[in-house]
């Protein structure tokens, strides 16, 4: 079986050239087998804690935006020794701890923007922007597991990260 219990929190504000926003998220995500031991664990998706916010400033043609995002990180099964053991002789095998009962590191991120709007004729809007993903370029694991390395028979520790610090330019013509 597989359970979600979950609730999100969302304030906005607006005000004159000001547009802002902050959200929360709590879920519990829950596996449940009945042959297993333990019979109920976190799903590997689970984000347990997740807050969201932006704010938006308009000035004539011009639009701005910050925003953050920081959420727990996602579950993960970790091996019960740095050694593998060998069920069968010559063949090593990774002996893990309970289910999802660890978690990886949190995960924070900034994200700029900006865009400049120009009316070329009564029919037609230039529009050039600007992004700047994980603007304090933090380096975020998203996601972890464990492989045996084939030349060294030990294990290894597999992290995927998010994007690094990364710029990206626009141009929309709109008629």
């Amino acid at each position: 079986e597989y359970t979600i219990y979950g609730t999100e929190f969302l304030v906005q504000k607006q005000f004159r050239h000001f547009y802002t926003w902050l959200s929360y998220t709590w879920n519990n995500n829950k596996y449940d087998f009945k042959d297993f031991n333990p019979s109920s664990f976190p799903n590997n998706l689970e984000l347990r804690h997740t807050i969201n916010c932006a704010a938006t400033y308009e000035w004539k043609s011009l639009k701005f935006a910050l925003g953050g995002k920081w959420f727990t990180g996602r579950p993960e099964t970790i091996p019960l020794s740095n050694d593998p053991v060998y069920n069968t002789p010559g063949y090593p095998e990774i002996s893990y701890a309970t289910p999802n009962d660890d978690n990886i590191e949190n995960f924070f991120q900034v994200n700029f923007s900006a865009l400049y709007s120009l009316k070329l004729k009564k029919m037609a809007t230039l529009q050039m922007g600007i992004s700047i993903l994980n603007v304090l370029n933090k380096k975020n694991i998203i996601n972890r597991y464990y492989r045996i390395n084939d030349e060294t028979d030990l294990i290894e520790v597999v992290n995927t990260y998010s994007v690094e610090r990364t710029p990206n330019a626009m141009v929309r013509l709109k008629f």
